[in-house]
């Protein structure tokens, strides 16, 4: 955790417009949280892709002209072969590097039922899991959000608040 900084989510930065005034490398993910069972999927990582073999986040680098909202969406077409029809896309957490040059934004995209996802070459596997019951190895980001950023205790706080309104 030494080597990061932990921030509010910037402001806008679901808007459909590229993220001002960063000049480093954007990077965005998301977990999904199924209201039916109550569990959360997470990807497991091909080995030739950095970080090989860790579970961790659905997602990517937001390109150039992107916003992070619209390079989420392209990201999970991608390695989902599909966009699943997400209640609500809760920020969860913001990481940046130390060198200040990366930053990574992380979502907890509600949905209504588990799915299937049509994994590309990037995953090798994926599996919904109970919240706080996270498979090993996490990734080093992943690991961060979800113990180290009270992650858990989001989790549970988004979930419990789409309960209510139900």
């Amino acid at each position: 955790m030494a080597e990061h900084i932990r921030g509010r989510i910037q402001s806008g930065i679901l808007d459909s417009s590229p993220v001002e005034p960063f000049t480093g490398v954007i990077g965005v993910g998301t977990l999904f949280l199924a209201l039916d069972t109550e569990r959360v999927l997470l990807q497991f990582r091909n080995s030739d892709k950095r970080h090989k073999h860790t579970w961790g986040f659905w997602g990517g680098l937001v390109e150039k002209g992107e916003s992070p909202y619209e390079a989420l969406t392209r990201e999970l077409d991608e390695e989902l072969g599909l966009v699943p029809d997400i209640n609500k896309l809760n920020p969860i957490d913001v990481y940046q590097s130390k060198d200040k040059n990366f930053m990574y934004y992380s979502f907890v995209a509600v949905i209504e039922h588990e799915f299937m996802p049509n994994l590309n070459g990037e995953s090798c596997g994926y599996a919904w899991v109970n919240i706080g019951t996270w498979p090993k190895p996490l990734h080093e980001g992943a690991r961060a959000t979800l113990s180290y950023n009270k992650g858990n205790e989001k989790l549970e706080t988004i979930l419990n608040l789409h309960k209510c309104q139900i």
